[in-house]
Parts: structure tokens; sequence; C-alpha cells
């Protein structure tokens, strides 16, 4: 894992799509990943990104996170970017 992680980050440019470790090349993008978690990405017709990508596009509604992490009555402060703060642990439910 060390020498994963040593070769893993570069100071110049973006994070590499793939690392050397022990003579070995470990590819970490994303059609990799998906293969060795057996988790395939099925795209249907005219579509160009996955379902989990569409979703992470779209504006999160803050206040039905609030209702599904927080006891009722308590919340959390948003930042000044409109993301939620610090949840305090006595606010959340017993399943957050």
């Amino acid at each position: 894992m060390k020498e994963f992680y040593a070769n893993l980050y570069s100071s110049e440019g973006p994070s590499p799509k793939q690392v050397r470790v022990r003579g070995h090349v470990v590819k970490i993008d994303v059609d990799s990943l998906n293969t060795f978690l057996e988790t395939p990405v099925v795209l249907a017709e005219g579509e160009t990104l996955p379902a989990y990508s569409r979703y992470c596009r779209l504006p999160a509604d803050i206040r039905e996170i609030e209702v599904a992490l927080c006891i009722p009555g308590r919340g959390f402060v948003l930042n000044a970017e409109g993301h939620a703060g610090n949840i305090l642990r006595k606010d959340s439910t017993t399943l957050a």
C-alpha cells in the first residue's frame, strides 16, 4: 500500500490513471475499477453518463438530506457555498 500511494500522486499535473507497484502496472481508471468490482456500467440508448454520474450532477436537496439525517426539529447550518456544515452527533438520527 505504501508503494501504491507513494507512486500515485505527482506534484505536476493531475493524478495518473495508472501506478506501478512492485513492477506491475495497476490501472485506476473507471473501466478497470468497474471490472475489478464486477460492476459493469450499462448505459441505456442515448445516455452518455451512468446513473450515478447523472445523479451527482443534480443539485442537492438540503432539506431532504436534513430530514433523512437529523432528529425532527434539529438540523445543520449551511456554509457560505450552500453546503452542509457540521452535523452534531446529538442532532443525528441513530441510522445516520
